[in-house]
């Protein structure tokens, strides 16, 4: 089979959203570029790899590739990456530069080109993110989650990922319920179980998503720990079992509508971490949790992104 390979040029604050426009519309893969990224990780000593030609780009503009089937589709999908384009200033970001490029690929060239991009990378005190085919060496205290990028939505290096994760290490305790709502790669929810939570489901209504989290929850022997549904979290998951910390790394709007039935979800005292915030509507965030009875526990940024850290209040 052969591939089209889809290139948005667009803002740093505006790339996750068109990584979702792209698997919405049927992608099989994505890449970002991002010299914003990039930096914030080239001085982390288990990066071995850091490619100079993204550096170089403007700090605030990301290029977004995607990767789609080159059949009778294709157009429509095409279409529908561009239509999602046109609505990112209503959805309160940056659009950049908007530019669509097109090219074809090769089978054999699409699946070599993941490989330049994925390198191992560790993430707070414990966990490593690496690709199944990088050699890494586990050093004293270090989790190894294992991805496989040809499937997964990022692996990790993203800054609303890293604020999630360094989260998940300080309030996630042993034994814990947690449920990731918006799982994409199962990144995080394969990060819980690592880090012993008694049991972990992820929800994503993308089928695309729960196909790649699956495959990696399995990657890391971790299917009997860490399950993925497909849906929406009330569709998927009894109000009967509430968690003890629920993450979610998806957009400010998404976290807003969803903070009634996360709440619904989660036991007295229990932890809300979200992410995929930017600076702009943290406080929107943060405001609307209060009105829904959570005490904002904490706060941490990076780059252009934020992550809250919330406890329930008991009414």
């Amino acid at each position: 089979m052969n591939w089209k390979e889809v290139r948005v040029t667009t803002s740093q604050e505006a790339e996750e959203a068109v990584v979702n426009l792209f698997y919405e519309a049927g992608a099989k893969g994505t890449a970002i570029e991002s010299a914003a990224n990039l930096s914030a990780i080239r001085d982390n000593k288990t990066v071995n790899y850091v490619d100079d030609r993204i550096l170089a780009m403007d700090p605030e503009t990301s290029c977004v590739t995607g990767y789609l089937p080159d059949d009778e589709n294709f157009e429509t999908q095409l279409r529908q990456i561009k239509q999602g384009l046109s609505h990112l200033l209503e959805w309160g970001l940056d659009p950049g530069a908007r530019t669509v490029t097109v090219r074809e690929m090769a089978e054999e060239d699409w699946a070599n080109s993941w490989k330049q991009f994925y390198k191992p990378t560790k993430i707070g005190d414990k966990i490593v993110i690496k690709p199944t085919w990088e050699p890494y060496t586990a050093q004293a205290g270090e989790m190894i989650v294992n991805m496989d990028p040809g499937m997964a939505f990022g692996t990790g290096t993203h800054e609303t990922t890293q604020l999630c994760v360094l989260a998940l290490e300080k309030y996630l305790h042993p034994d814990d319920l947690v449920y990731d709502v918006g799982c994409g790669s199962g990144i995080l929810s394969i990060v819980a179980g690592k880090l012993g939570a008694q049991k972990v489901v992820g929800v994503d209504f993308d089928p695309v998503a729960v196909d790649a989290a699956r495959s990696n929850v399995a990657l890391n022997d971790l299917s009997e720990q860490v399950g993925i549904e497909e849906g929406d979290l009330l569709e998927v998951i009894s109000q009967d079992h509430q968690a003890d910390l629920v993450v979610s790394n998806i957009l400010a709007e998404v976290i807003i509508r969803l903070a009634d039935s996360i709440r619904l979800y989660l036991k007295d005292d229990g932890i809300f971490i979200a992410s995929g915030i930017i600076h702009e509507h943290l406080n929107e965030v943060k405001n609307a949790l209060k009105i829904r009875a959570f005490d904002i526990v904490a706060t941490d940024a990076m780059g252009e992104w934020d992550v809250v850290v919330a406890r329930k209040l008991v009414q």
